[in-house]
Formats: structure tokens, C-alpha cells, sequence
């Protein structure tokens, strides 16, 4: 006879698994919150994106109600019949109107030059003497005082560069640029140009004479025309203006950008034409270019936003779908008051003037979507009746005031509906997540005991089994005495 029992579980496997099976079950609680906390989550980034919708509507409406509503609703454009030879811009003063232009010469910069020298004679130095050198520019009214350093055998490359330095440090610089050139190999000169067109900008130099007389040596005069490697001014300061004429009308201009000849249009002159070439022509009408890619981007911003908003707010018992908003009044009413503000007519617009968005070829197609039906017809009222149209969108319950306004309690950071419902999110997520992390506190102390305890109860079974084994032993010895 023998005393029987049960099989020890020893292995550490056998141990770590019948752990993991008892934390399974008591981790339930927290696998739960988990999933809530997953699915708060995947509901606060839908509430992003259908506030980043929103928010498109609402910009998109407030583009079409500019501060500046003249900007958007009377700009002005001109179109040149040959942009190779002149340029316009309008503002919103310019008259629509036609004009004839005939551009017979372009303002040009004034250009002094000094005698060619050869590089490495010393032909100025020789002629100024050894010593400081000042002489004066001049353009316009205002003069500036340049001084040049000239030591005894200095050659005319360095001479030449050294005047230029000088003009180009001192404050003239601002009217006037320097540099040596070489013409030909083993030559130089020195270029003076003025950094604005026109006669009245101009460049005049002097000096005093005496030991002042760097100008006269290398030969650098705005008094005489230059010719061939004489110096002087290269054009002749009455051909420096821009000459153009307007509708039969002459016209001289210092700049080739002309803001003054035509009100609201600004002209840049391009190229001179020959005798004989045909006038350009300048037509100013109205732009309605930006006006009406600004009406397509709301349509589009409408379309996206109530599409978004179709899909969340869809109840499909039949295949089971349900959208995140299903059943949620806030957004069923924003949904039929879009479509109330897009097919509705606008307080205070009467006929002949369009009233709603179909009177201007916008309108709304069995899924619910704006569809540019007539662009014809918007066309001809972005063209024919511009203060109809902006009345229109832009009136105090003009469509896009009444969507924008519409989107703002909606779209507001911080304050508005999205943002308050975005914060209670977090917070259930805050305080779901404080509730996982006590649990899973109290697991690890859970844990810990259920090791502490299955360790216990082992020991203690292995303390049996020896028990009984001795027992075992010293029964079969005893049964053996007796069977003798």
C-alpha cells in the first residue's frame, strides 16, 4: 500500500503560463478601457478633419467678402496687343477703355566714359602729378565729392580703377555706378552710369582745376559727346527721356514705367518700334479672372465639406452602416442650413439683379452637390453687373456672409463647437488613460502575489511528496519484515 499524490507541477513554463492565464482574465478590465480610449481617439481625429472642412468653407466664403471689396468685385485688367514692346496695369480708377500707343524710344541710363588708355602706361598719372585729386558728381541736385590718391609712375589701368573705387565707396553710389572696361586687349576705361533713366538723371562732373584736374587728364567729361576713344557722354542727354504717343497725343517720360499718362493704368515700355510698325493697342476691361476662381474654390470648399459631412451623419440599417454622427442634431441642422443659404434668395436683391446662386448659373444637382450648371451665365454677370454679383455674396446676408458666419461657431479655436467637443474627448481619453494606469498598477501588485503564492503552494507540495515518499519507503520495509 502506498500513499498517492497528485503530480507536481515543477516546470517554470508550466508555472509562467498558468500566470499568464490568471492575469488574462483580471486584465480584461483594462484591455476594455483600452479599446475606448482607441476609439475616443479615432473620434477626435475625425472631429480634425471635419473642422480642417470647415474651416476651408469658412475661408473660402470670407475670400469672396474681402475688406477691400472693390479689389475683388471692380478689378481692371489690360491687355497690350504686343507685350513685346509694351506692358499695362490697371487699378480699380482705370475707365474701361482702348488706346492706341506708338513707342518711338526708351528711357535710357546716361553713360560718361573716359578716355582709352593703354593698361600699363602712365599717361594720367603723368599728366594729373603726384598728389590728392578731388572732383564733384553731380545728379539732379545733389552733388558728392570724390577724392583719388595718385602716387608718381602709377599706371592708367590702376589710376582708372582707383576713380572707380572711389565713386563706388562714397555716398554717390546711390545715383551712380563705376567700372573699367577693356575695349580691346591691353586698354582700359572707365565707365560712369547712372543708376536711374532719364535726363533728369543725368551725371555732371567738375572740378576745380590746378592740382584738382584727374578728370581732365584721363579725359572724363559730361560737357563733350564721346567718339571713338575720346571720352565724354555716349548718348545725347535729350534722347534719354522715353518718347511715346497716346491716342495721336506726344508723350516724354524720364522712366519707361509710366504711371502718370493713362488714370488707374500703369505702362511699361518694352522696345522702341521702327517708322512704319503698327501702334500697339491697350484695352482696359474688367477682370473677372480672380473673382470667379475665387466663386469656384467656394463651390468646391461646399462640395467637399458636404460630402464629409453625408458620410458621417449616414444611417444605413440595410448594410449596417452607421456614421460617427449619425443621430446628432447639431450637425443635421448644419447640414440643411448649408443647403438653405445656397439655394435660398438673399434679403433685399430684386430682379433684374440676381437674388440666389441660380440666377448666376449655380446650381445644386440631385446629390446635393453646387454645380457651375451656366458658366456662360456667370460669366456674362461677372462682366455685365459686378455690383449685382457682390451684392450677392457679400450683402449682410449675402451667401458667403451667411456661410461664413454659419462655419465660425463651428470652426472657432478653442471656443467653437469642434473645439469644445475635441476637449471633452481628451478629457475622457485623460481620464480613461488615469484609470488603465492604476489598473495596470494594481495588476503588477496582483502579479507579483499570484508568483509569491504559486511559489508557496509548490514548495510546499514538494515537501509533501517527500513526506510521502518517505512514508512509502518505510511501509514497504515494515511490509517486508512482516512477510517473513
Amino acid at each position: 500500500m502506498s500513499l498517492g499524490i497528485p503530480p507536481l507541477m515543477t516546470g517554470t513554463n508550466q508555472l509562467e503560463e498558468l500566470i499568464k492565464k490568471y492575469m488574462e482574465i483580471e486584465s480584461r478590465p483594462v484591455a476594455d478601457l483600452k479599446a475606448a480610449i482607441e476609439a475616443l481617439t479615432t473620434r477626435a481625429a475625425m472631429f480634425r478633419d471635419l473642422n480642417s472642412s470647415l474651416l476651408a468653407l469658412k475661408n473660402a466664403s470670407a475670400d469672396l467678402v474681402p475688406e477691400d471689396l472693390t479689389s475683388l468685385y471692380d478689378a481692371r485688367t489690360a491687355v497690350s496687343s504686343d507685350p513685346n514692346v509694351v506692358v499695362a496695369s490697371a487699378t480699380t480708377s482705370a475707365a474701361t477703355a482702348t488706346y492706341s500707343i506708338f513707342v518711338e524710344r526708351l528711357a535710357s541710363y546716361d553713360v560718361v566714359v573716359s578716355n582709352t588708355f593703354s593698361s600699363t602706361g602712365t599717361e594720367i598719372s603723368q599728366a594729373a602729378g603726384e598728389g590728392t585729386k578731388t572732383f564733384t558728381v553731380t545728379v539732379g541736385s545733389t552733388s558728392w565729392n570724390i577724392t583719388v590718391q595718385v602716387t608718381a609712375g602709377q599706371d592708367n589701368a590702376t589710376v582708372l580703377a582707383n576713380m572707380a573705387s572711389a565713386i563706388n565707396a562714397s555716398a554717390a553710389n546711390t545715383a551712380v555706378s563705376a567700372a573699367v572696361v577693356s575695349e580691346q586687349a591691353g586698354t582700359s576705361r572707365l565707365v560712369i552710369t547712372a543708376k536711374s533713366t532719364g535726363s533728369a538723371n543725368a551725371i555732371s562732373l567738375a572740378e576745380a582745376g590746378g592740382t584738382d584736374n584727374i578728370l581732365a587728364a584721363s579725359g572724363t567729361s559730361s560737357s563733350v559727346q564721346s567718339s571713338g576713344t575720346s571720352g565724354g557722354y555716349l548718348a545725347a542727354r535729350d534722347t534719354l527721356d522715353a518718347k511715346f504717343t497716346l491716342n495721336g497725343l506726344a508723350f516724354v517720360r524720364a522712366s519707361n514705367e509710366v504711371s502718370d499718362a493713362i488714370s488707374g493704368v500703369t505702362l511699361t515700355l518694352k522696345r522702341a518700334q521702327a517708322a512704319g510698325d503698327a501702334p500697339v493697342s491697350i484695352e482696359v476691361k474688367r477682370d473677372t479672372s480672380t473673382l470667379k476662381t475665387k466663386i469656384k474654390s467656394f463651390i468646391s470648399s461646399y462640395n467637399s465639406t458636404i460630402k464629409y459631412l453625408n458620410n458621417k451623419i449616414l444611417v444605413d440599417p440595410d448594410a449596417g452602416i452607421r456614421g460617427d454622427l449619425a443621430g446628432d442634431a447639431t450637425y443635421l441642422e448644419l447640414k440643411v442650413k448649408m443647403n438653405r443659404v445656397v439655394q435660398g434668395r438673399v434679403d433685399g436683391l430684386a430682379y433684374p439683379d440676381p437674388t440666389r446662386l441660380h440666377d448666376i448659373g449655380i446650381t445644386l444637382d440631385s446629390a446635393g452637390n453646387l454645380v457651375l450648371s451656366d458658366e456662360a451665365k456667370l460669366d456674362a454677370a461677372l462682366s455685365d453687373r459686378p455690383e449685382a454679383v457682390r451684392d450677392l455674396f457679400t450683402s449682410a446676408t449675402g451667401v458667403a456672409v451667411k456661410m461664413r458666419d454659419l462655419m465660425d461657431p463651428f470652426v472657432k479655436e478653442l471656443t467653437g463647437i469642434i473645439a469644445r467637443q475635441q476637449q471633452s474627448i481628451t478629457n475622457q481619453i485623460d481620464r480613461i488613460d488615469s484609470r488603465v494606469k492604476d489598473l495596470e498598477e494594481r495588476l503588477a501588485i496582483r502579479e507579483k502575489a499570484l508568483r509569491s503564492e504559486f511559489s508557496s503552494l509548490i514548495r510546499a507540495m514538494q515537501l509533501m511528496s517527500a513526506q510521502s515518499a518517505l512514508l512509502n519507503s518505510f511501509m514497504a520495509q515494515a511490509n517486508a519484515l512482516f512477510a517473513y
